[in-house]
């Protein structure tokens, strides 16, 4: 059997060709929108980002102040547990 093909342009033909660009236009305008919308969110991001790393680095240098008086302070209880050990 042979493909016969008409060659006359139908309302069908019409209306598949401009639903076929509405598609087109339809799934662009779709990709655009979400293409801003991921690039709003993500500079909204990189200033969260910024903002928590000032927020980390005075978390980090409390603790390691922190830390460094609970040091001293064991000091000072081994210094008084030796005083105690060694007696009146």
């Amino acid at each position: 059997m042979a493909w016969e093909i008409d060659k006359r342009i139908s309302t069908g033909n019409l209306l598949v060709g401009a639903g076929t660009i509405a598609g087109i236009l339809f799934g662009w305008q779709q990709l655009v929108s979400t293409t801003e919308s991921l690039s709003e969110k993500a500079a909204e991001q990189a200033k969260a980002i910024s903002s928590n790393e000032a927020r980390i680095r005075s978390v980090e240098y409390t603790t390691a102040r922190q830390d460094e008086r609970l040091i001293l302070i064991l000091d000072s209880l081994r210094k008084i547990e030796a005083k105690i050990d060694r007696g009146p």
